[in-house]
Formats: C-alpha cells, structure tokens, sequence
C-alpha cells in the first residue's frame, strides 16, 4: 500500500461564494482503445476540469484497455515458451505505445495536477519491464500509487493566519475489483472498508458506476481536564465509486464482419451513466478563546 503527501491550492467556490475550495478529480475506466470508449465525453470532462485552477486529479486505473490479466497471462506464456517471435512482440508493444500516446495527448494539459495513478487490470507490460501505467506517470509527472493508496491532502496555509495545524484530509483510493448489478454494490465493498482503515474520502474504480454517499463520523474532542470544554466533532465521509467512459451498448456495432456487441451487451448486463464525480474540499477556520484550529467539509458532485 502507497503512502503520499500532496499540497494543493483552493479558490473562490463558484457555488458557495464565502467558501474556498479545492476540487478532486477521480478518472479512471477510460479504457482508451476500442470504439466503445466515448472519446468526446471523455474529451469534455477532462477540459472542463483542467478549466477549474483549483482542480486537482487522481487516476483510479484502467486507462487504457490493452490486455487483461488473463490476456497477459496467455501472451507471457507464448513468450516464455518461445511460441511468439520477438517480431510479433515488438509488434504489440508498438501498438500499445501508439494507443497510450494518443490518450496522452488528450491528457497533456492536466500535467503537474495529479495526486497520483493506481494500477488497474487493464494495463500493457511492455518489453523493457515499463507498463503503460507506469509510463502514463512518467508523461503526466505524477507518483505512481500501485495496488491501493493512501493520499494525504493538505491545503497551503494562508499568511495572514496565525499558528494552526495545517488543514487537510486523508483519501484511501483502490482500483477495485468483484462485481455488482446495484448501483450501490461498489458503495456496499467501501462500507466495509470504512470500518478497517481510517480516512476522509474513499474511492474505488472497476464498476463503472458514478455512485456516491456520504457518511457522518462522530469524534469526541476533549477539553483541559475539569472543565466544561468538552464537545462533539461531526465530520462528513465521502464513499465513491467514480464512474467511466466505457459505452455497453452501441447501434450497428459489429466484430468480425458480423453484428455483435461488446462484454456489457453479450453477458446481457444494466447500461450505466458514463463521467465521473468530482470531490469538493473546503478547508475552513474555527476560532475559539482557545486559538485557531481547521478542519475541511467535504462534498460530492456525481
């Protein structure tokens, strides 16, 4: 499990025009490939994140939709039986490479904005050990966050404020993994998870499902022993699952010369709403007889 510490900056909410905030942009279940990734929706949310100064991203994997671990599995044992010539392996590599640099020219404005990408299932390990994850990092100049990640979130104190603890919250983020018909099945994984590790904002991928909740977590805060000081903290959670751009169904589509569907229409399964969410982060001030103290109120747009 990665650990990783990442500052942001927030503006003026367009919504909630008293409040600052920063935005979080979950993108993952793009599989940029095949005819059924809605390249032009795609296209649309990442402009207009990039438009947002304050907006920031994290990759929830399945970038690209190369090879899963069953297709790499078959290919590495031709490979390793000497049943596929290094032509034909150059071959694939050349064309993975292709495929990953078109995604990356979609994504070239959001550089220097990531907090970070996890690995997903869909990915290409290319001859020279690199996998079109970890070169997708290596272009957007983002940490890779492998398997599953926490990402501490802090927010840039402002001068003209006084000694407090630095403002900020704690995401743990997992591609995911398992299956669902209900649009709260991603949801139901991440309660669970809830209950084992200790953060603000929960995150998974794979579904491709835009679902959202959030929770209410109760904290004691106590005061100098003796007094009257003491007080309940209320802090909203956030549990996500963070959507996709993967069409299931798609008029006139064929394989082979013949008509036929992808994956979600052959085994017959629910057309889901493509996007994304987008996390809203507002860092605010709480000042007492007893100095400054901060907190951040989280929100979700699905």
């Amino acid at each position: 499990m990665e650990l990783h510490n990442a500052a942001v900056t927030t503006q003026r909410s367009k919504t909630l025009p008293w409040m600052d905030e920063a935005l979080i942009v979950p993108l993952g279940d793009i599989q940029y490939g095949p005819e059924a990734c809605d390249v032009e929706r795609f296209k649309r949310h990442v402009e207009w994140a990039v438009d947002q100064p304050n907006a920031y991203f994290i990759g929830m994997g399945d970038y690209t939709d190369l090879a899963s671990p069953s297709n790499r599995g078959h290919l590495r044992a031709l490979v390793d039986q000497g049943e596929l010539y290094d032509t034909v392996e150059d071959t694939l590599d050349n064309a993975a490479q292709e495929i990953l640099e078109e995604l990356q020219e979609i994504l070239a404005p959001t550089k220097g904005r990531w907090l970070g990408l996890l690995e997903g299932h869909h990915w290409w390990k290319f001859s020279d050990g690199t996998t079109s994850d970890t070169r997708l990092c290596r272009f957007l100049d983002a940490p890779f966050l492998g398997t599953c990640a926490y990402v501490r979130v802090g927010f840039m104190k402002p001068r003209s404020v006084g000694h407090y603890q630095q403002p900020g919250f704690t995401i743990w983020a997992h591609h995911g993994r398992g299956s669902g018909v209900t649009q709260a099945a991603p949801l139901n994984k991440l309660e669970r998870i809830v209950q084992a590790f200790d953060a603000d904002v929960y995150l998974i991928g794979h579904h491709h499902k835009k679902a959202g909740a959030k929770l209410q977590r109760i904290v004691p805060v106590w005061g100098p022993r003796g007094t009257k000081g003491h007080r309940l903290e209320h802090k909203n959670l956030i549990i996500a699952s963070t959507g996709g751009f993967l069409r299931g169904y798609m008029a006139g589509s064929t394989r082979g010369g013949l008509p036929k569907g992808n994956y979600v229409e052959s085994g017959m399964m629910t057309p889901v709403a493509m996007g994304g969410v987008v996390i809203y982060a507002r860092p605010r001030l709480l000042k007492d007889s007893k100095g400054t103290a901060a907190t951040v109120d989280l929100d979700i747009s699905i």
